[in-house]
């Protein structure tokens, strides 16, 4: 979600970045993890989140210290990097020291960009489809979480932010109820293209506005 959503929100409105996103990925996050519950791999969780307190850290340090165009400039830059890493033979195996060190990039980048799906899920894309989405529900639920405390003690959550994820909320739950029936029925391998397509172009756009 954050990967496909931020780059767009972020040329609609940079107040998006990177509270709001995270905020918007919490109901979504438990929706799933309720659903596959049984499916959830609870040392996969703990390893990786391991690494995602320390991420937390850092991507909070990032946001603090910056503003709205360098924020924005790490969302096109880290969406961007994903996109070509996806594109590539290269595979992670799913080991607990791989997995700790996705955390601390997932952490950082969750935190400081709304983007933290890439570094979990090229980890753990060998896992079966129901385990990978019920594993890294339950951890970006309780990451997402952590990540919004940081970034509040860091003064980057205000009514704003609340504002917006309530105007996204509606479609998360939306997209959360169709999943179930649609995404059997859609082209895997289309959809993979239509969306690492529309990435490039977010992220490249909203890189160009910001530099």
């Amino acid at each position: 979600m954050g990967m496909l959503a931020a780059p767009v929100l972020g040329l609609a409105d940079p107040a998006f970045l990177p509270a709001t996103i995270m905020i918007s990925v919490l109901p979504l996050s438990v929706g799933v993890a309720v659903r596959d519950w049984d499916a959830v791999n609870w040392v996969d969780v703990r390893n990786a989140f391991i690494g995602r307190v320390p991420g937390i850290a850092l991507g909070a340090a990032v946001v603090a210290m910056t503003g709205p165009r360098a924020i924005a400039v790490i969302v096109g830059v880290s969406v961007l990097t994903a996109v070509a890493v996806s594109l590539t033979d290269f595979r992670f195996r799913t080991t607990p020291r791989n997995l700790r060190i996705a955390g601390v990039f997932s952490g950082i980048f969750g935190t400081a960009a709304g983007v933290g799906g890439p570094p979990m899920a090229l980890t753990y894309q060998h896992e079966t489809a129901r385990v990978m989405r019920a594993t890294l529900a339950v951890y970006f639920g309780f990451g997402s979480t952590l990540s919004i405390l940081a970034l509040t003690i860091a003064g980057e959550v205000g009514g704003r932010q609340i504002e917006l994820s309530l105007l996204l909320l509606p479609a998360v739950m939306a997209g959360l109820v169709l999943s179930g029936p649609v995404i059997a029925r859609l082209p895997e391998a289309r959809v993979r293209v239509a969306v690492l397509a529309l990435c490039t172009v977010s992220s490249t756009a909203l890189l160009l506005e910001a530099l």
